[in-house]
């Protein structure tokens, strides 16, 4: 390894440790490539588009309306993207978003970007202080693996949209932290954070009520058919292309839950390595949440019983939205929670062909989730 190459890579393991709010700790970047000679050959991969440089305009600390005021406008099902902002969580209306894919903002003076690339379903919202260096975004125009690519203004690297790592230019190795993000509907958002601000439609003559990709609300459109604009390195059948998931990375091991398998269930136990996880429908904010089930020696398991979230060797019951015991032996205790990203599966699969997956071989069978399972399945 060069001396150059050890200085990057001591960059990369740098800027993991960035300072972030107080109230969340740095989240590992998603599905960063495995090596530097990997994150440079990235450049030479690039496809080009008919969209140029400037001609999707991101948006720099934009308006925002009410709860209230945002509502006149707004369908219960309609989707929209929540960000987790050290002042508290604010809305974007997916079809403001895509149509400008990016938005700066600056909270406390510290910036952060939210983005979203239409075309792999990928929602990423990242601290881009980087340590006072403030970062501004934009989409370059070119793809990666059908991913869009983002240049920042301030030194003109080139980033990969669905990991938040720059892969050219001055800052080549940089890795921006991630902040929690939940896909959901209007309806639910505006119920769980009544408070919370509302990207407002900016001034112009788009319409901001139309997407220009598609539509998340009635099928047959480019988010649940089967056409790709532009193709990807992998593929992989075990899921619809455009299946949204859920995505994380844990201990340099990939994750994609299928968020329509644990919406039906309720409840999915399973493991990823060592990793004894849970993922849990949060009916409330409709989103899917993972957990981390060990609490004892032993990790716990989970079903929904009558609506309710409990375990099966305490029979406390649990908050989907919190991962806290509310009633029972249990109650006051705790589960960590893991934050992710979204994309559709045919993007994440190909950027991470490696992924484990839920469905998969590491949830736990139907036949332990009783009183007197018939053996213990974290031996």
């Amino acid at each position: 390894m060069t001396a150059l190459t050890k200085t990057l890579f001591l960059l990369l393991t740098l800027s993991l440790c960035l300072c972030l709010p107080p109230f969340m700790a740095p989240q590992p970047v998603c599905a960063r490539p495995k090596n530097m000679n990997e994150l440079a050959a990235i450049a030479d991969k690039l496809i080009e588009t008919k969209v140029a440089y400037g001609a999707i305009a991101s948006l720099y600390r934009p308006r925002y309306d009410t709860v209230s005021e945002a509502a006149l406008s707004k369908s219960a099902d309609e989707p929209v993207f929540i960000v987790m902002l050290p002042d508290g969580p604010r809305i974007y209306p997916q079809t403001i978003m895509a149509w400008h894919q990016v938005v700066n903002e600056i909270v406390n003076d510290n910036a952060y970007a939210i983005t979203y690339c239409p075309m792999t379903g990928t929602l990423m919202a990242y601290d881009a202080s980087m340590k006072g260096l403030n970062l501004i975004f934009d989409l370059e125009g070119r793809l990666y693996d059908g991913n869009s690519v983002l240049i920042d203004r301030n030194s003109g690297s080139l980033w990969l949209q669905e990991t938040g790592m720059a892969f050219d230019g001055p800052l080549i190795g940089r890795g921006l932290p991630m902040l929690p993000v939940f896909w959901t509907t209007w309806g639910a958002a505006s119920r769980t954070f009544p408070k919370a601000k509302v990207l407002a439609a900016p001034p112009g003559r788009k319409a901001y009520g139309r997407d220009p990709y598609g539509s998340y609300l009635r099928s047959g459109t480019y988010y649940d058919n089967d056409i790709l604009i532009y193709p990807l390195k992998h593929a992989d059948k075990r899921f619809h292309k455009k299946t949204p998931m859920l995505c994380l990375e844990m201990g340099g091991m990939l994750l994609a839950i299928d968020i329509r398998h644990v919406k039906r269930k309720g409840a999915v136990n399973f493991f990823l390595g060592p990793h004894a996880l849970i993922a849990v429908h949060d009916p409330k904010l409709d989103v899917v949440r993972v957990f981390d089930r060990k609490l004892w020696a032993e990790p716990f398991l989970f079903v929904r019983r009558q609506g309710r979230l409990i375990d099966l060797q305490t029979k406390s019951v649990w908050d989907p939205a919190s991962g806290m015991a509310t009633a029972g032996n249990m109650k006051g205790a705790k589960m960590k929670q893991f934050f992710g990203c979204y994309s559709m599966w045919m993007a994440w699969y190909s950027m991470n062909p490696e992924t484990f997956v839920i469905p998969g071989p590491g949830e736990v069978p139907e036949k332990y989730l009783t009183d007197t399972p018939p053996a213990n399945p974290a031996k």
